[in-house]
């Protein structure tokens, strides 16, 4: 148990105007480049939504992605992410089943709107904010879930579901779904600092392995060299306007399928705070419960098979082609071209020495294993309803300078091993 937790859980589970107002630190042009007004027409009501509605059934694998509500002045690029991924989900398991779950609130667009923006359908519009509760409810209809995957704000603590009061954190009803999850199975949050703690507390709950990231979270689009950058690396003259990477033909940007998201390449300074202790700028697994070792490299591979990649999906990946993923996963592009490739050679050459030996992350690369990381978030304590929860701006962390970083190399190793038992 996080020392921390005791005396943060409140604070998240009470005070919407402390989480939800959490900056992201993605590209502040979003609503400028689509030409929109900050006007919001959602109402209190969450979709769901899946590609096949004729054939929907509980009974059926079936692989849930969340993408979490927008704030400020910020577009569909949540929903648009995961909608890539939920296709890449679509062409890796045609026998499978996807479902979107949101409450997309995006700008000058109702959730209907979003959903039909993107020729979504919808098979459930529920009148009510989507909360931790409700999203509880509809993934305890489901019998086999292969896959859980959340793109949206969120705290070390918990994921920001919805518009307010919509804050899911490690809570004891969540574990209500460790039956549910078939072997293989896995889950990855994608957003600001989710493996600090909630990410290692889900792994534990549902007893599988689950990614989470220890820093910022920033999009990433899709280039015409075929690659994926940050918005600071590439100016919207390069972007590609379409994806001929992961599909065979090649699909429109305008589809929703150019968007994705990947932690920045430094340690997190935002509204929780300053985290200048350190960081990594990749999304960490965590199997975090009993004999893990077979299902938590299983499930690590499972899951790079979806990542939207610099290849197109296939169950049977080659060894060079699936490694080429688990770099495009693990290193980060930049501006200078041979950002990417340096991670890379570093990765081998510390393979190659048998020390594991390498950083990537500018500043203090974290000591992490597959249980936690050597790292504490510390925050000064407010009250709010009579409880106490952290105080915006004055967290930390609580750590020690690595001096000898292993924790890429021995995730590549991980994927390595998973590779074995697909």
């Amino acid at each position: 148990m996080h020392k921390i937790k005791s005396v943060l859980i409140f604070g998240l589970m009470f005070s919407t105007s402390i989480f939800s107002q959490e900056p992201f630190p993605m590209d502040q042009n979003a609503a400028k480049w689509e030409s929109e007004s900050t006007i919001r027409k959602g109402r209190d009501n969450y979709l769901v939504g899946t590609f096949e509605p004729q054939n929907f059934s509980y009974k059926k694998i079936t692989h849930i992605l969340v993408p979490g509500s927008a704030m400020g002045d910020e577009s569909d690029q949540f929903f648009q992410t995961t909608l890539l991924r939920a296709k890449m989900y679509r062409k890796l398991y045609p026998t499978h089943q996807v479902v979107i779950i949101s409450q997309p609130d995006v700008i000058k667009a109702s959730q209907e709107e979003v959903f039909a923006r993107f020729n979504l359908p919808i098979l459930e519009n529920v009148g009510s904010k989507l909360t931790a509760g409700q999203l509880l409810s509809q993934m305890l209809k489901f019998e086999k879930i292969a896959s859980f995957d959340f793109y949206g704000h969120s705290s070390p603590w918990a994921l920001r579901l919805g518009k307010k009061d919509a804050s899911m954190y490690a809570s004891d009803g969540f574990a209500k779904l460790k039956s549910k999850f078939i072997p293989g199975a896995y889950a990855t949050l994608n957003g600001c600092n989710g493996g600090f703690i909630l990410a290692p507390d889900l792994s534990k709950l549902w007893g599988i392995p689950v990614s989470g990231a220890l820093t910022g979270s920033l999009f990433e689009r899709l280039q015409a060299d075929g690659k994926w950058y940050k918005k600071p690396d590439r100016t919207q003259s390069e972007w590609s306007l379409e994806n001929a990477v992961n599909f065979e033909s090649a699909a429109s940007c305008s589809e929703g399928v150019c968007w994705r998201m990947k932690p920045q390449r430094n340690n997190y300074g935002s509204y929780w705070g300053n985290f200048k202790e350190g960081g990594l700028s990749f999304y960490k697994f965590f199997c975090n419960y009993p004999n893990a070792d077979k299902s938590c490299f299983k499930g690590m591979a499972n899951s790079i098979l979806s990542f939207q990649a610099v290849t197109a999906p296939t169950q049977k990946p080659s060894w060079a082609t699936y490694e080429a993923k688990v770099f495009d996963y693990l290193c980060s592009t930049a501006k200078d071209s041979n950002y990417f490739d340096s991670c890379v050679e570093g990765i081998k050459s510390a393979v190659a020495r048998g020390d594991n030996v390498f950083k990537a992350h500018p500043g203090n690369a974290l000591n992490c294993d597959f249980k936690k990381c050597d790292a504490e978030v510390v925050c000064k304590q407010k009250r709010l309803f009579g409880r106490s929860g952290p105080k915006p701006g004055t967290c930390h962390l609580d750590t020690k300078v690595n001096q000898n970083p292993t924790t890429i190399v021995r995730e590549y190793l991980a994927f390595k091993k998973g590779f074995e038992q697909l």
